[in-house]
């Protein structure tokens, strides 16, 4: 899973940092910003709140 957070619609309300009981969020430069991106559980909370819809989780899949 990794979460795509688009700078030009965050607004940087930090809904999605108090939302994320993983601690993947982090507020940087009034933008939201996703640090521990493998911590992610894949629940969307964080896309379904998001007022701008600025969130977006992403499957990567990965051929080893």
């Amino acid at each position: 899973m990794e979460v795509y957070v688009d700078r030009i619609f965050c607004n940087g309300c930090g809904i999605c940092v108090d939302l994320c009981s993983m601690g993947v969020f982090q507020m940087a430069g009034k933008k939201a910003e996703p640090f521990r991106q493998h911590l992610c559980v894949a629940c969307f909370q964080c896309r379904d709140f998001c007022p701008t819809k600025a969130i977006a989780p992403r499957w990567i899949m990965r051929v080893s």
